[in-house]
């Protein structure tokens, strides 16, 4: 048998392409093709960085690292428009972090959920609460903004801002009659920072009380008209 280093190196492997390796649990000899190994190293990476959809039934106990799931398991092919919260285990396989620092900074923004192998497959929610149940086990409370396709079983979900409902979004309120109270409904998701002008484009200082991240009132000394600029 010639050599190894003599064969001809073919620098654009086909996924057919058949390399010859050894079974570890038996130290065999055998043979892999390229793409049952490129699946494997896929499968290695997404495994520490995203999350897999478990529906299995009986329920595992306890709930298996890096997964997603319901609070009683199932739900294959559940639309996305029907989930109001999911379970995460917030420990990620073997040497891999946890990853409930990065899911703590996303509360209170809006993500998407997306199969790492189908752009046409994802759900966009808006994760109002991340309450811990149990260990490393969280439930996320979602509401639904948008989605595509339905859940699959052991498909590897990516969990990330949705930057087009993340942008700096804007509201400008008018004030048309004189008020020392400035009622605001504002729906930006958030507390924005808040200009005040009267009608001569002066500023005007007040006081703000934040009802909630979508409504703010104003407060000020006297009546006046004018506008309040809101990102």
């Amino acid at each position: 048998m010639p050599d190894i280093s003599s064969y001809k190196i073919n620098s654009t492997p086909e996924g057919s392409d058949i390399l010859i390796g050894t079974d570890v649990s038996n130290g065999q000899t055998k043979n892999f093709s390229v793409q049952s190994l490129s699946v494997a190293a896929v499968n290695n990476f997404l495994k520490h960085t995203t999350w897999q959809f478990v529906t299995l039934d009986p329920d595992p106990d306890p709930r298996p690292e890096g997964s997603i799931s319901f609070e009683n398991y199932g739900g294959q092919s559940t639309s996305w428009s029907d989930i109001t919260s999911l379970y995460i285990n917030t420990t990620m396989p073997s040497t891999s972090p946890a990853a409930l620092a990065y899911l703590q900074r996303l509360v209170g923004s809006t993500i998407i959920i997306q199969d790492t192998r189908s752009l046409s497959r994802f759900g966009v929610y808006r994760l109002d609460s991340l309450t811990q149940v149990s260990g490393s086990v969280y439930n996320m409370g979602l509401t639904y903004v948008d989605g595509s396709a339905t859940i699959q079983a052991l498909q590897y979900y990516k969990i990330t801002l949705d930057d087009i409902e993340n942008s700096d979004a804007f509201f400008e309120y008018v004030q048309g009659v004189p008020s020392a109270q400035w009622n605001i409904v504002h729906n930006l998701n958030k507390f924005p920072s808040i200009t005040v002008v009267d009608t001569a484009n002066t500023t005007v200082i007040g006081s703000y009380e934040y009802t909630s991240l979508d409504t703010v009132t104003l407060n000020f000394s006297a009546p006046f008209a004018g506008k309040a600029y809101l990102n």
